[in-house]
């Protein structure tokens, strides 16, 4: 059967659509909607005030309006089928389950759906160009008890408002619809572009409402946010961790993201990273690697299995990052095993996966910094795989820095394709202006069997 390739189910497209619309987190408060009507005079002094504050005019201007939560639901259902059919979500679902990052089982389309439901109380709209409040919108959320240090005014509906103006500033300036489209096939990069965006707008919404953003200021936003973690789990139950995380991480590590800009440069450094956005979550993980120079994400081309598996037709090709590494490895070892740092080790990677009938296999090839790094995360990963409660069959091996996964049935035929991975496939690092990160590895440049 021919390769064939169709619309990406990739593993986090689900979360990713849904939070497109998802631009807050919070409740929205009296004095911005009451009795299902916008109080105009105070929104039109909040998008003043924020558009002064952020130092960007308004373009045109920005719609607001309410709708119930069962309206809101309906919209978020519209956006999620805009991209994908119910067929590509399960494959979703199903694909995180056998790499290690949702528990098996897990209906992906469900529980997305119910997380954004719980949560959601307003989002700027990028297709209808409009803010959208929702009604009745449950006050104690994650925001109030991270913006609980600043008070007098209702701080929380401002700064929700706040917020998701600054979204539209982010459209209207530096049309982020656009360029998220531009990597809507790249999980790595979709996530740290999101993350620059909320962590801008989060920044913004908190300092519009204390009156300022000094060092004092952005040290507590980021102490109140990294309690997002707790406060969402105790708000919408038990939400699998491969949901949860990144959602958490747009915010907090976003913030943390964007901070380190507007400490160096204010947001005039803040708007320059719209011009050159972060390529992967490992430099949002890691702020100093995007703006010290220091790395650039290898561009990893996984090739050579074809003949091998000619009968399995190819429905994704997907980059997972950093950040999704280090997602697989908490989940499945705990947050304090000495192998979640093996993340931060992260140089590139390249997920396709093939289905045959009903049967999936995925081949991962994962460039690590270091030869030592790529042989830990071998070790672990065969662990991580051996205990899936669903177990599928699953081969793991290295060549230097390299490291090649192979899950489900397709697996069996690993030794029969993987020498000819490693002879096909390569890794191509483009030399940071101040560093080289890595070179590639030996077995990739030189055919090593």
């Amino acid at each position: 059967m021919p390769i064939t390739k169709v619309s990406r189910p990739a593993l986090c497209r689900a979360a990713r659509t849904l939070l497109i619309c998802l631009v807050a987190i919070s409740g929205c408060a009296y004095t911005i909607v009451h009795d299902g009507s916008v109080n105009q005079t105070r929104a039109d002094q909040v998008e003043q005030g924020i558009a002064r504050f952020r130092q960007l005019a308004f373009t045109k201007p920005v719609p607001l309006v309410v709708k119930s939560r069962d309206q809101v639901q309906q919209m978020l259902l519209t956006e999620l089928k805009r991209d994908h059919t119910d067929e590509e979500l399960d494959l979703g679902g199903e694909t995180g389950a056998m790499t290690g990052v949702y528990p098996p089982g897990m209906d992906l389309k469900s529980s997305s759906l119910n997380l954004m439901h719980s949560q959601i109380a307003a989002f700027y709209d990028p297709h209808a160009k409009q803010m959208v409040l929702v009604e009745g919108a449950i006050d104690v959320s994650l925001w109030n008890s991270a913006s609980s240090f600043v008070a007098q005014r209702d701080t929380t509906g401002e700064m929700v408002l706040a917020h998701e103006l600054t979204h539209a500033l982010q459209d209207q300036h530096f049309h982020l619809e656009k360029m998220m489209d531009a990597v809507k096939d790249n999980d790595d990069r979709d996530l740290a572009l999101k993350a620059l965006a909320e962590g801008d707008a989060t920044l913004s919404g908190f300092g519009y409402v204390n009156g300022n953003l000094d060092n004092s200021t952005i040290n507590t936003i980021l102490l109140r946010l990294a309690d997002l973690p707790k406060t969402l789990a105790a708000q919408s139950g038990n939400v699998p961790l491969g949901l949860s995380a990144p959602l958490v991480f747009q915010y907090y590590d976003g913030a943390r993201f964007v901070a380190y800009a507007y400490r160096r440069g204010g947001w005039g450094a803040v708007d320059a990273i719209y011009h050159d956005p972060p390529q992967a979550t490992l430099q949002i993980m890691h702020p100093e690697l995007y703006f010290n120079h220091t790395f650039r994400p290898a561009n990893v081309r996984l090739d050579g299995y074809q003949p091998f598996l000619k009968d399995w037709s190819k429905v994704d090709d997907d980059n997972y990052g950093a950040f999704l590494l280090k997602v697989i490895l908490r989940r499945n070892l705990g947050d304090e095993t000495p192998e979640v740092a093996l993340a931060d080790q992260w140089a590139g990677d390249r997920l396709i996966v093939l289905r045959k009938g009903k049967a999936l296999t995925i081949l991962w090839l994962i460039a690590f910094s270091d030869d030592v790094s790529a042989g830990k995360f071998a070790a672990a990963y065969t662990r991580i795989l051996s205990g899936i409660r669903v177990a599928h069959p699953f081969r793991v091996a290295t060549k230097a820095n390299v490291v090649l996964a192979a899950i489900g049935e397709g697996s069996g035929a690993f030794d029969q394709f993987a020498p000819a991975v490693w002879n096909s496939s390569g890794i191509t690092v483009a030399p940071a202006p101040n560093a080289i990160l890595m070179a590639p590895s030996a077995a990739m440049t030189a055919g090593a069997p």
